[in-house]
């Protein structure tokens, strides 16, 4: 089963848009199709970012809604509690947290759009995707 770290950004648009890419990869989350993998730091920055007044108009949650989501988002991920931290990133020292919850759930993938991701490519056995990129991926696999 693969095992994946979704950029806080795809978690976001999984939310707002249920019937686009990032939509479909929480589709085979929820299927048992593939394992998420989340860090506390990656869960601080998704509740922070959902906690934003443009971001809570659009996908609808009330301020006090979103301890429950995050509760329930986190009943279909996997926790990874300890952290090698990776100072690989240093255009955007934040994204490193992705690399770094990837590496210690040894992760097939890192979904995002975010370039300073994207340009890594491959590092140490994860490989770091689009939505777009994974979703043609597992429909390889699912043809193979």
């Amino acid at each position: 089963m693969l095992r994946i770290v979704l950029d806080t950004n795809v978690l976001v648009s999984a939310l707002i848009d249920p019937h686009g890419r990032p939509a479909q990869i929480m589709d085979y989350v929820l299927g048992g199709k593939i394992r998420l993998f989340v860090s506390p730091s990656i869960v601080t920055q998704l509740e922070r970012v959902l906690g934003y007044p443009k971001l809570l108009k659009r996908h609808g949650l009330k301020r006090e809604e979103l301890g429950e989501f995050i509760s329930d988002l986190l009943s279909v991920m996997l926790l990874i509690e300890s952290e090698e931290t990776i100072e690989l990133i240093t255009e955007d020292p934040s994204d490193n947290k992705y690399l770094s919850c990837a590496l210690n759930a040894k992760a097939d993938f890192i979904m995002s759009g975010d370039v300073h991701l994207l340009k890594l490519g491959e590092y140490r056995g994860v490989q770091t995707v689009t939505a777009t990129e994974f979703l043609e991926i597992m429909e390889r696999q699912e043809k193979a």
